[in-house]
C-alpha cells in the first residue's frame, strides 16, 4: 500500500475511531443527564441507584486488564468493533429493564463491559498499532477527545430530549442506533485497521510469530516498574474526580436549585476545556514534557475540586467546569503516553488496562461514597474536599517518579527475551 493510500486510511479510521468514541460516551452521559429521574423510577433512593454506576466501576476495574490483554491479541479496532455491538445491547438493555436490580445488573455488566472496549484503553493500543511517527500523543489526545465532545453535543441533547421524553424511550431509540448504524461502520473500521498493521507487520518483521504470554507472565511484566506502580496508584485519584462529574455533579446543581441550564452549560465548557486541554497534554507529551503536563494536570484537578467544594452558584459552576475540563484528559493522556514508553508492546494494552483498574476502583469509591453522602447528609462538600486532597497525593507521587524515556518505537524493538533481561525500574 502507498504512502498516500495509508495516510488517507489512517485520516478515515481516526475518524470513525473518533465517532465511535463520542457515541460511547452516551453510556455514562445518559446516566449523568438522566440519573435524578432515574432514581425517581426506581423509589427514589440516589443510594440504590448509584449502585449501578458503583458496581460498573469495579467490572471496568476487572476488565480493563482483560479487555486490555484482547486489543493486545486482536487490535484496538476489532476490540472497539465488539464493545460498539455490546453498547447497543446494554442501552436496549437498561431501557427494557423494568426493575431496578435489572437495571443494575445490565449497566454494571454489560454496559461496564461495552464502555471498557469502547474507551482509552483499546484506544491506547489502536494508536500504537498506526501512528509511529512522533505524533501518539496528539492522536490520542484527537481520538479520546471524542467523549469530551459527547459532553459538548450529547449531554445538551439528553437535556434537551428529557423535557419531552422518557429516559427508557431516549436510551431505546440511541441502542437501536449503535446496533444497526454504528455496529457495522465498526466492523469495517476494524477490517481496515487490520490491512494496515498487517503491512507494517510484514515489512517489519514478516518471519516473526506473535509472542503469547500467560496472565502471570503480563502481570509480572507490567508490575516490574516501579514508576507505573505510582502512576497508577496516581490515577486512583483520576478515577475519583471523574466520579464526581459522571455521577454526582449534576444532581449537586439539582440540590442547590441550578437547573439543566446551568449544569448543561457547566458541563458543556467542561468539554470544550477538555478539549483543548487534551490537545494541548497531546501536543506537550510529543516533546517530552509528559512529566510536566501530568503533575500540572493533577494541581489543576484539585484546585478544581476546592472550588465546588464552596456553596455552589452558577458562577461557581461554571468556573468548576472550565478548570476541571482543563485536566480532565491530560492525566489520561499523559499517564498512557508514560505507560507506552516503560512497557514492553507486547503487554502495552495489559499494562493500560491495570492502570484503569486502578482507575475504576477511586470511581466505585466516589461514586458510592458520595450518594451515601447524599442521602444521609444532603451534602457533598466532604466528598468534594476528600478529592481535592487525593489530587494532592497524586501530585506527590509523579514528582516521585522518574522523567519517562524519550519515544523509541521509531527504531526496531528488542525482542521480548532482551527486554525482560533489562534492570527493572525502581
Amino acid at each position: 500500500m502507498s504512502k498516500p493510500n495509508v495516510r488517507a486510511l489512517l485520516l478515515v479510521l481516526s475518524a470513525a475511531a473518533f465517532l465511535l468514541t463520542l457515541a460511547g460516551s452516551a453510556l455514562k452521559n445518559t446516566v449523568q443527564v438522566y440519573f435524578v429521574p432515574m432514581a425517581d423510577t426506581f423509589g427514589g433512593s440516589r443510594g440504590a441507584l448509584a449502585w449501578a454506576t458503583t458496581l460498573f466501576a469495579v467490572t471496568v476495574a476487572v476488565a480493563s486488564p482483560l479487555v486490555g490483554a484482547i486489543a493486545d491479541r486482536i487490535g484496538g479496532a476489532a476490540t472497539l468493533a465488539v464493545g460498539t455491538a455490546l453498547s447497543g445491547a446494554a442501552l436496549v438493555g437498561c431501557a427494557l429493564a423494568g426493575r431496578l436490580w435489572l437495571f443494575v445488573a445490565v449497566y454494571a455488566v454489560v454496559a461496564a463491559l461495552a464502555s471498557t472496549m469502547l474507551s482509552y484503553v483499546p484506544l491506547g493500543v489502536l494508536v500504537d498499532e498506526l501512528f509511529r511517527d512522533g505524533r501518539k500523543g496528539l492522536m490520542y489526545a484527537l481520538l479520546t477527545n471524542g467523549a469530551a465532545v459527547g459532553f459538548v453535543v450529547l449531554v445538551p441533547l439528553w437535556s434537551w430530549l428529557g423535557t419531552w421524553a422518557s429516559w427508557e424511550n431516549v436510551l431505546l431509540v440511541v441502542g437501536l442506533v449503535f446496533l444497526f448504524v454504528l455496529a457495522p461502520v465498526a466492523l469495517l473500521v476494524a477490517r481496515a485497521s487490520g490491512k494496515v498493521t498487517s503491512a507494517d507487520a510484514e515489512a517489519a518483521v514478516p518471519d516473526e510469530s506473535p509472542v503469547r504470554l500467560s496472565f502471570a507472565e503480563r502481570f509480572r511484566l507490567t508490575t516490574r516498574n516501579a514508576d507505573l506502580r505510582r502512576l497508577a496508584l496516581a490515577m486512583f485519584a483520576c478515577g475519583a474526580t471523574m466520579a464526581f462529574i459522571d455521577v454526582h455533579f449534576i444532581p449537586l446543581m439539582h440540590d442547590h436549585g441550578l437547573g439543566h441550564t446551568v449544569s448543561s452549560t457547566a458541563v458543556a465548557l467542561l468539554g470544550v476545556f477538555e478539549i483543548a486541554g487534551g490537545l494541548l497534554a497531546g501536543w506537550l507529551c510529543d516533546r517530552g514534557r509528559i512529566k510536566a503536563v501530568l503533575l500540572s494536570a493533577y494541581a489543576v484537578r484539585g484546585v478544581a475540586m476546592l472550588l465546588v467544594a464552596l456553596t455552589p452558584t452558577g458562577t461557581v459552576a461554571i468556573a468548576f467546569g472550565i478548570v476541571f475540563g482543563i485536566s480532565y484528559l491530560a492525566t489520561v493522556i499523559a499517564t498512557t503516553m508514560w505507560a507506552a514508553r516503560v512497557l514492553p508492546v507486547e503487554v502495552r494494552g495489559f499494562g493500560m488496562g491495570l492502570v484503569w483498574t486502578v482507575h475504576a476502583l477511586g470511581t466505585a469509591l466516589t461514586s458510592e461514597v458520595g450518594a451515601l453522602m447524599a442521602d444521609s447528609t444532603h451534602s457533598y462538600t466532604p466528598v468534594t474536599l476528600g478529592c481535592a486532597a487525593l489530587a494532592a497525593a497524586a501530585c506527590v507521587l509523579v514528582l516521585a517518579s522518574r522523567v519517562p524515556p524519550t519515544d523509541t518505537t521509531a527504531a526496531p524493538e528488542a525482542p521480548l527475551e532482551e527486554k525482560e533481561l533489562a534492570p527493572a525500574a525502581g
